[in-house]
């Protein structure tokens, strides 16, 4: 009758049913999760999962409000929301509001947060190297046949996506910029070689490899520098100047491991990580909006209906994958469909939004069609398999460099290095 008159549904999935009558003699705290979540009116229209049930005698109001406090406060927490979500007995759930305790306490300051395991010296050159593999050898296997759970199918379309659109996005860039040296076909065999040797060797199988936006500055710089420096030799030396580059960084890097230069990652803190982060998110939206402004831009000038199609169309692209992927997102929340189908549409939104827009657009810009509605710029990519640039060599002459231009690719090399150091470790 309670429930009836006003929800005590208070959000974040919570609902706090109460009674108070003189016949019960200590208060208690019942908590109940259901299997599927119901919606009892919460005022952020999350459906309640959590249920915390008060009772007690009349004369325990204080306490009583002391105890929505504590409620509203564990609850709140995202990560123990989680692991209540996942806890399988009465422990797990004592051991999760343990948990929660000592996250959200404020340590003293006589207290010095220990160093992890694989972040203390060894003590002798490559010695980091030896107790990396000894702590992961026990995993290694098992990181695989986790990976083959039905749960992380979800993930690995996400992952595919979201490794595959940016190295297609950044080898049609590089392609522009470097006049056609690296292009999406290198950029894709390098991206997926250069990922299935990492994750075969490295014991980290979850890495995912790819064009970031830093890298492709990098390399452009060098493009530059080459036109400035050898104006009638840049197209011939590029490539190989290049390669002595990634040459450098891999004999750096492995310097950096023999003598755990990694175990300085502990000095950084929370926002390194987070401007980091900062940084290749910007890059990719910028070059996402920069694309599409010049579609826009084109169609200002050029004023004709062409134009204006591509532009058209391009935006309803890009606004149709954005808005898709993310209602999908938030499909979880949604009060439609049953609990599976909803978890499923929110596990596979990017997906389907990409492959929904693909679909889309193919049927206004039909290669096969002599006259398709809309024509859409294609990436230029060669009609058969092999390099961008037709007729030319996979392999490149790493002997084409003098001894001076060979040795001077070390400082780039050195700066490369330090980019991937932060990369990988941060």
């Amino acid at each position: 009758d309670r429930e009836e008159v006003v929800s005590t549904a208070i959000g974040h999935a919570v609902a706090v049913p109460h009674a108070y009558l003189n016949e019960i003699e200590d208060p208690l705290v019942i908590f109940v999760r259901l299997k599927h979540s119901v919606n009892l009116g919460a005022p952020d229209g999350i459906p309640t999962r959590f249920l915390f049930i008060l009772v007690g005698p009349k004369n325990y109001a204080s306490e009583h409000l002391d105890t929505l406090t504590t409620i509203a406060r564990v609850m709140s927490d995202e990560q123990f929301r989680y692991d209540a979500a996942v806890a399988l007995t009465g422990d797990d759930l004592l051991r999760a509001l343990d948990e929660f305790v000592l996250r959200t306490s404020i340590p003293t300051a006589e207290e010095p947060s220990p160093t992890p395991e694989g972040l203390t010296y060894s003590g002798y050159p490559g010695g980091g190297i030896v107790n990396d593999i000894k702590r992961r050898w026990p995993h290694y296997a098992s990181d695989f046949k986790d990976g083959l759970h039905s749960k992380c199918l979800a993930s690995i379309l996400f992952l595919f996506f979201a490794c595959l659109a940016p190295t297609v996005t950044f080898g049609g860039l590089m392609a522009s910029l470097t006049e056609g040296q690296i292009g999406v076909v290198e950029m894709i065999i390098s991206v997926a070689m250069g990922g299935i040797i990492y994750v075969l060797f490295s014991g980290q199988p979850l890495s995912i490899l790819g064009g970031t936006g830093p890298m492709l500055v990098l390399t452009v710089l060098i493009y530059q520098m080459c036109k400035d420096m050898f104006p009638e030799q840049y197209s011939e030396l590029f490539l190989p100047i290049y390669a002595w580059i990634g040459l450098w960084t891999a004999l750096f890097v492995i310097l950096m491991a023999i003598f755990e230069v990694t175990n300085l990652i502990r000095y950084f803190t929370r926002f390194t990580d987070e401007i980091f982060a900062a940084l290749i998110s910007l890059i990719f939206i910028s070059e996402a909006l920069k694309n599409l402004w010049g579609f826009l831009n084109q169609a200002w000038d050029e004023n004709d209906t062409v134009h204006h199609d591509q532009a058209f169309l391009s935006l309803i692209l890009a606004l149709g994958t954005f808005m898709v992927a993310m209602s999908l997102s938030r499909f979880r929340r949604s009060h439609y469909l049953r609990p599976k189908m909803r978890e499923f549409l929110a596990d596979f939104g990017p997906s389907i939004a990409v492959i929904a827009m693909t679909i889309f657009a193919f049927s206004f810009t039909d290669i096969s069609s002599p006259n398709p509605e809309v024509e859409l710029d294609a990436l230029k990519v060669p009609e058969t398999f092999g390099p961008t640039i037709e007729g030319r060599s996979w392999l490149v002459d790493l002997g084409a460099l003098p001894n001076w231009l060979i040795f001077g690719t070390a400082l780039p090399g050195l700066l490369v290095a330090v980019l991937v150091y932060l990369d990988q470790n941060i």
